[in-house]
């Protein structure tokens, strides 16, 4: 526990190394630093109950001399000083480091316990004899620092005295206390007596020294668990609550953890240049704890940090680095207790505003600060009269002060987090029954949602499924009716392909009928017969019929095709040249159009690969796509024609070529093209461009599914409005 035992020993103990680490009660300190020196003596007749603190009577000489250990040297000459003083206060010491201290005193042995204890305090190091003999030896002497090798008795070091006879005695130290370099902290330097020992009876001493080391211990240790505790319950709180304020105040707590068990530490110390360090993190931990409250507070009420809690931070921090390099305690002080001062002033104002604002909790965070003061004044009170008439209790009521100091904002901190995250769970336990309720409701609204939409489900798949019965009929109807128009544009090519070849016949069984009636007319004469007429009237009558007989065959070849594409297709693919399927076609699909419009004229251009090798396709599907691809560029090429008032001829360019992996056919011709807003609807079924009754819509459709889907291939086009349209047909050879 952090104390401060306020006897009227001028010595600097560890509980007012503690309370200056703090820096919280300094107030106190500066009220404490009033009490008064005991009177040194020289006669030793009695012990107090809290020891005897030699302090007057000491002699001082610069320099190192083993002789001055000697209890029959004379030291009268030496310097009269009072080694229990910091050593900024003996300017003899302090310009000449090294050098011997002598008191002497008498024992009444009558009056006084038979064994005798001391407890020992210093900052530098010393050899201490008794009569000449070396009873002590704390640390290395040295004449310089890096010779020197300082120490610092521990709190609860009991050093137990040589028995004494009656009359009497030396008491010599051997003693050096070295500046440390510039770049140490020099606070124990600064503050800890040059050299301080205080006699007690040795059984009294044990017995005071375990109460206090008890009551310190169990007061620390029970910091640093609550502390810690409350440290990790607020860090697990923010891993599942993700609120910042559990996180700040989790901090705190471990900073108040580390602070507290470095001023245990410092208790175990007894190198002073480790002490110094540990002096100064502590105290850096000391603000930064005392500022973490603050901030929390801050956070709790959902504030923003203002600008002025930075200079508060600075003005705790200030202190630390001048007491740690300087003896200038008046000014560290000073502002220490404005920085403390502007601590608590912010936070009454914080809680003033939290009032006014009506927010939950804030009077009872107004009321702990407030408690604080009350601890932190009334305690200071008592301390300074416990340390005037009970210095025996002083230290219980310190540690019980400091406890109550320490735990009075992170208690309250623990205790409003705590009911808001109780607040916060009946509620959630309460939206949970609401959420519940509601999951009832509309569970049982869309039960019967559901039941409303099966039964409109089935009533539309009903309905759809008549739609589609009725679709799949229509479409079936328009398939054949492309099929049918697609037939008729072929039956008329054929039937204008297949009138020459017949008016050859009739012309030539016409003039035959004709070269018979002469030769029989010839043959009657008699014996006025022309042979040499009717030879001629034979041979022009056998090449008559040599050219109705090729006439006739090329007649029932057209029949032959026509009738092989009118057949159902079976799917049966067949190795076939595309060249003579396009020539076929084109001429077919011409001679159509021809039928249907005499004036018709188009120049046709074909440039077939010789190279074309045969590939496995059905002849009658992609007869189907040629024919719909050829009649459709006629469409084009005729359209433009009707509506061009300047010279054009219309074209139509068939090209055929042989690549690695397929057969590319192209249809060019430079008819109207495709505008660009139905470009997308050229493959869709029933999308047409021609103007009603002239088309279904469905002719490039199936072209494109016989293409990629029956054959694997790719069917595309490229079209430039009114100046033309190019169709590709890519199959590959291996399908």
């Amino acid at each position: 526990m952090i104390t401060i035992d306020t006897t009227h020993q001028p010595i600097w103990t560890t509980n007012r190394l503690r309370t200056h680490i703090l820096s919280l009660l300094l107030a106190l300190s500066m009220l404490r630093a009033l009490t008064t020196y005991a009177q040194s003596v020289t006669r030793i007749d009695s012990l107090p109950a809290d020891g005897l603190s030699l302090v007057k009577g000491w002699r001082w000489h610069t320099g190192d001399n083993p002789a001055w250990a000697n209890p029959s040297f004379d030291d009268s000459r030496w310097d009269t000083i009072r080694p229990g003083r910091p050593i900024t206060r003996l300017d003899n010491v302090k310009n000449h480091p090294l050098g011997w201290l002598r008191y002497t005193f008498t024992l009444n042995t009558d009056t006084l316990p038979v064994s005798l204890a001391a407890t020992l305090n210093q900052a530098g190091a010393s050899d201490i004899y008794i009569d000449g003999s070396r009873w002590q030896q704390l640390g290395r002497v040295g004449s310089t620092y890096q010779t020197q090798r300082s120490y610092t008795p521990s709190d609860h070091a009991i050093y137990l005295l040589p028995p004494l006879a009656p009359g009497r005695h030396v008491l010599a130290i051997r003693l050096s206390q070295q500046l440390p370099p510039w770049y140490s902290p020099k606070f124990l330097y600064f503050t800890l007596p040059v050299f301080q020992i205080t006699l007690f009876e040795a059984q009294h001493l044990a017995t005071s020294q375990f109460n206090r080391l008890y009551t310190q211990a169990l007061g620390n240790y029970l910091l640093v668990g609550i502390f810690f505790m409350l440290g990790v319950i607020h860090f697990l709180y923010y891993y599942y609550r993700r609120k910042r304020v559990n996180l700040v105040f989790g901090l705190t707590m471990l900073s108040g953890a580390f602070c507290i068990t470095l001023v245990e530490l410092l208790g175990l110390i007894t190198d002073p240049s480790i002490g110094e360090w540990l002096i100064v993190s502590q105290g850096l931990l000391v603000s930064l704890f005392m500022l973490m409250l603050l901030v929390t507070y801050y956070v709790y009420l959902d504030q923003p940090l203002p600008w002025f809690l930075v200079i508060e931070g600075i003005l705790l921090i200030i202190p630390r680095c001048i007491m740690s390099l300087s003896s200038s305690w008046q000014v560290a002080s000073i502002i220490s207790i404005l920085a403390i001062t502007g601590l608590f002033a912010d936070g009454i104002r914080v809680s003033i505003n939290a009032i006014r604002a009506k927010q939950i909790n804030a009077r009872f965070m107004l009321s702990s600060i407030l408690v604080m003061l009350v601890i932190l004044l009334l305690g200071g009170f008592m301390s300074w009269w416990l340390s005037i008439h009970f210095p025996a209790y002083n230290a219980i009521l310190s540690a019980m002060t400091n406890l109550l100091f320490f735990l009075t904002l992170p208690i309250t901190f623990a205790i409003i987090l705590a009911r808001e995250h109780a607040q916060t769970n009946k509620t959630l336990e309460e939206r949970l029954v609401q959420v519940q309720q509601l999951s009832a409701e509309k569970e049982n609204i869309l039960t019967q949602q559901n039941e409303t939409l099966e039964q409109q489900v089935t009533q539309r798949t009903s309905e759809l499924t008549q739609s589609l019965t009725e679709l799949r009929e229509t479409q079936q109807q328009l398939i054949q009716r492309e099929k049918m128009a697609s037939l008729g544009e072929l039956t008329a090519g054929i039937a204008h392909e297949i009138q020459n070849p017949l008016n050859f016949v009739n012309n030539f069984a016409e003039v035959s009928g004709e070269l018979l009636v002469e030769l029989r007319d010839e043959q009657q004469k008699g014996t006025n017969r022309d042979l040499t007429l009717e030879e001629e009237l034979l041979d022009d009558l056998t090449g008559n019929l040599q050219k109705i007989r090729q006439h006739g065959s090329r007649a029932a070849s057209i029949i032959k095709g026509m009738l092989g594409h009118a057949r159902t297709s079976t799917g049966q693919r067949e190795p076939t040249d595309l060249n003579t399927l396009c020539n076929e076609y084109l001429r077919l699909a011409y001679h159509g159009l021809l039928a249907t419009d005499k004036q018709f004229n188009a120049q046709l251009e074909t440039h077939f690969d010789p190279n074309l090798k045969e590939v496995t396709v059905v002849p009658q599907d992609m007869g189907r796509v040629l024919l719909n691809l050829f009649s459709n560029a006629f469409h084009a090429v005729r359209e433009k024609a009707t509506k061009a008032t300047g010279a054009y001829q219309p074209i139509v360019v068939v090209r055929t070529y042989q690549e690695d992996t397929g057969i590319r056919i192209t249809i060019h011709d430079n008819g109207t093209g495709i505008a660009d807003q139905v470009r997308a609807k050229v493959f869709n079924p029933f999308f047409t461009t021609k103007p009603t009754g002239q088309g279904t819509g469905l002719g490039l459709s199936l072209s494109y599914d016989i293409v990629t889907k029956g054959h694997a291939g790719s069917l595309t086009f490229d079209t430039v409005p009114d100046q033309g349209t190019t169709f590709t047909i890519w199959l590959p050879i291996k399908q």
